[in-house]
Order: structure tokens, then sequence, then C-alpha cells
């Protein structure tokens, strides 16, 4: 389930059900039920019914990143982290199934197409797609549960921010500190209002993530240890081995021979 890491959107069930274990805490997707996926939650385990099937809008994390600053001062950000899965409307799944048709006409036609500018344009409508229906479920969303926008914590919209800066530079920036220049605030006031507003240090933080798309591209590709080092700017793979081993308690080799092995459902 490290995939969703790298992602932004939603997955609606259709059918059956699953048991999924976000940030710690197990929920139950059924039929009607979207689970939004957001740089806030960690997914980490999903157990489905032989019938369980799904719709996913789902598309790269930064293809998303206009929408979750737009979106930011909704609280919506916020209360999907605390409630990851939210129960839609007959008429929203119908909705959703029709766009989902409208984006995966658009990839097959990107597919078969044997012109750049029509497979860059065909997968740049899929995209647009995708963050029109999410951008409709949070709309419905927020009129059905209005919140006033001063009710958002300002210290949780400031771990908000630093998550999805994370997200972003991850590859080249590691260290605490520089994080909280960009929030214009000193590293130890930075830092408690981070472990305040999230129930980890921003140091906890960075790790978790870095691992993580590490962990993906071990999975992914067949790159050299020596590359991905290279890739997320360590200044030698002995370094990365390391820190990889540190915060996970394996080697990379060993992470990517048991994940081969023991691929992640």
């Amino acid at each position: 389930m490290h995939a969703y890491w790298n992602k932004g959107g939603f997955i609606l069930c259709t059918s059956g059900h699953a048991d999924i274990r976000i940030d710690e805490r197990w929920y139950r997707l059924t039929k009607g039920v979207v689970f939004v996926v957001t740089p806030l939650v960690q997914v980490y385990d999903l157990v489905p019914s032989p019938d369980f099937e799904t719709i996913p809008m789902v598309g790269e994390l930064k293809f998303f990143y206009p929408m979750f600053h737009l979106i930011a001062d909704t609280g919506i950000p916020l209360k999907a982290k605390e409630k990851p899965c939210w129960q839609i409307s007959d008429a929203e799944s119908a909705f959703v199934m029709a766009q989902y048709r409208r984006m995966t006409e658009s990839l097959k036609t990107a597919e078969r197409s044997d012109s750049a500018d029509e497979r860059s344009a065909m997968t740049s409508l899929a995209h647009i797609i995708c963050f029109e229906t999410m951008l409709e479920i949070v709309s419905n969303h927020i009129r059905r549960y209005p919140a006033p926008v001063d009710t958002v914590n300002h210290n949780r919209r400031i771990a908000y921010g630093f998550i999805l800066a994370l997200h972003e530079n991850y590859h080249t920036q590691r260290t605490v500190n520089w994080y909280a220049s960009l929030a214009n605030m000193s590293t130890g006031h930075f830092s408690a209002i981070i472990r305040q507003a999230t129930g980890q240090a921003p140091s906890e933080w960075i790790a978790s993530v870095t691992t993580t798309y590490a962990k993906l591209t071990l999975e992914q590709t067949d790159k050299s240890i020596k590359e991905i080092a290279q890739e997320f700017n360590f200044p030698e793979q002995f370094t990365f081995r390391k820190y990889f081993k540190r915060h996970t308690g394996m080697a990379p080799t060993e992470y990517r021979h048991a994940a081969q092995n023991h691929p992640a459902v």
C-alpha cells in the first residue's frame, strides 16, 4: 500500500468491502464510501472481501498540489486526516462512474495514438477529469458539513503546509531547519507546532516520507543503490544505506529482496 504515498485523489468502493489501516487506525470501505488520498494520510494495509471492487480517481501527487493549496483554508485536508473515508450519495457515485469512464477513454485514446501531441493532450484531459471529479466531491462535502474558516487551527495549517512542502522537497531537503525557515519560524517553535498538530516531530515526518519514497523506488524500479542514492541527493550510497537502515531496520538490498518475495497488497 506504499504506492498511495505519491498519489492524490480518492478511491470509491463500488462493491463488497475492505478493511483498510490508515494512520494506525482501521476503517471499513463499503459501497458508496470514498477513501480520500492526501499527503496527510499514511496507508499501511488493505484486507478486501472477494467481491471488493473500486473506482480509482487517483493521480500523481504533484498534479494535485494546486487543489491541496486551494482548499487548505477550508479545513478539508485536516478533516480528511481525521476522517479519511466519506460516504457519498448515489448521485455522486453515478457522477464518479461517468467521469471514470471519460477518464479511461481519454487514456485509451492516448495509448492508441501515434501522435505525441495527441497523447499529451489526452493524458492532460484525463488528469483534468480526475481533478474536476475530486473538486466536485470536496465541494459537496463542504456544503454537507459547513465549517467557518476561523475554526481551523492555525498551527495545524502550518503542519499541513509542512507536509505538502516535504512531499515536494524530500529528495533534496531533509533538515528541520530548512522547513522551519520556509515557514519563517525558529526551529524550536516550528518543531513544537508540528509535534502538537500531528503527534510526530518534523524529523520523524522527514524520515518517514523519505524512506517511503525510497521503498517505492526499490520496489518499482531496477535502479542500483548508487543510482537511488544520487536521486535522493545523498553524498554517497553508503550514507543512503546507513540512513535507510537506521529508519527502517533493513538495508536497502534486504528490503528490495523482501518486497520481491512478499509483495504488498
